[in-house]
């Protein structure tokens, strides 16, 4: 559209070029606006929130924790105002992102950002998307290496006792099976009673997609035997709430984001400061990757010795 200013005529395509002729500016408007129609024909119209959808349908179902990555991601399409897909930029992305590190940690924001890249890059490969994955060259933010708190024998003994006076049944045993397996909360917490059986407990669905079975000692297998189930699918009902007011009563103050996985933690650092097998470890955890299971190396006790026996200063002393 043609508009007169105190200069003369414009394009609304091109408010910057004024013309003293009118019939020059809508000669502008007119190539402008065949143009942009030309740029638009092959253009991807689906908002972001469309997209989320299709990979939510596609693919995203069948991830163990589909229903909180299906909410989060519409949560960040909110925040970035629902783009037409094909519009985000890098830069938008990088905006929304500065805003959030004045809310939450760098490692919450570096998350947000792996799924929704890894949302494109799902789209890129099921044929769904044609353009170019717009976080493709972000790069997230360096995270100081967080603190991995464990509970020492005092410690647990004290949350043993706070979890005994609880009034949830199945506190006390799902704290035990997470100390003597390291599971994560949500396995033990979902265990059925048949994956309780020869002196062993087997985890399903786990976040590796792959099942573990891990042995127990007769007396806590005969003590969880002997419960009775909630029903066939559950042995116990949900504790999470409880175990919260546990640590209260326990008097045991953890960093922060590190709740129910402090109990995997203290299994990792006590098996490995007792001479367990690096290695082995990797395989109870149920990690992909050795490099995860390698931050509780320090904790070895032949790592420390080496400490004292190869430290320069001893040449020296």
């Amino acid at each position: 559209m043609v508009h007169c200013g105190a200069l003369g005529f414009y394009s609304s395509y091109a408010p910057d070029q004024m013309f003293m002729r009118k019939r020059d500016a809508v000669q502008l408007d007119k190539r402008l606006e065949l143009q942009t129609k030309r740029d638009n024909i092959d253009k991807d119209p689906r908002t972001l929130d469309e997209l989320i959808a299709i990979w939510y349908r596609m693919h995203g179902k069948t991830l163990s924790d589909h229903i909180r990555l299906r909410k989060l991601l519409f949560r960040i399409s909110e925040s970035l105002g629902n783009p037409i897909g094909a519009d985000l930029t890098s830069e938008m992305f990088s905006r929304y992102r500065e805003k959030r590190t004045l809310d939450v940690s760098l490692k919450t924001v570096n998350r947000e950002h792996a799924y929704l890249r890894a949302v494109f890059n799902e789209l890129d490969r099921l044929g769904v998307i044609h353009f170019e994955n717009p976080l493709k060259k972000i790069r997230q933010f360096r995270e100081g290496e967080c603190e991995l708190r464990f509970l020492s024998h005092d410690e647990i003994a004290r949350l043993l006792v706070a979890c005994k006076k609880s009034h949830n049944p199945s506190l006390i045993s799902v704290v035990k099976i997470c100390l003597a397996t390291g599971a994560r909360w949500g396995e033990a917490e979902s265990l059925k009673p048949l994956q309780i059986a020869n002196g062993q407990i087997t985890f399903l669905n786990t976040k590796s997609k792959k099942n573990r079975t891990v042995p127990v000692n007769r007396v806590l297998f005969e003590e969880l035997r002997g419960l009775e189930a909630v029903s066939n699918n559950r042995q116990f009902v949900g504790c999470l709430a409880a175990f919260r007011k546990a640590l209260v009563r326990a008097e045991i103050e953890l960093p922060p984001g590190q709740n129910t996985h402090v109990l995997r933690h203290t299994f990792a650092s006590h098996y490995v400061m007792a001479g367990g097998n690096i290695v082995k470890l990797r395989d109870v955890l149920g990690h992909s990757e050795i490099t995860t299971t390698m931050r509780y190396a320090h904790l070895a006790p032949d790592h420390l010795e080496d400490t004292l026996k190869l430290n320069p200063l001893n040449k020296h002393q």
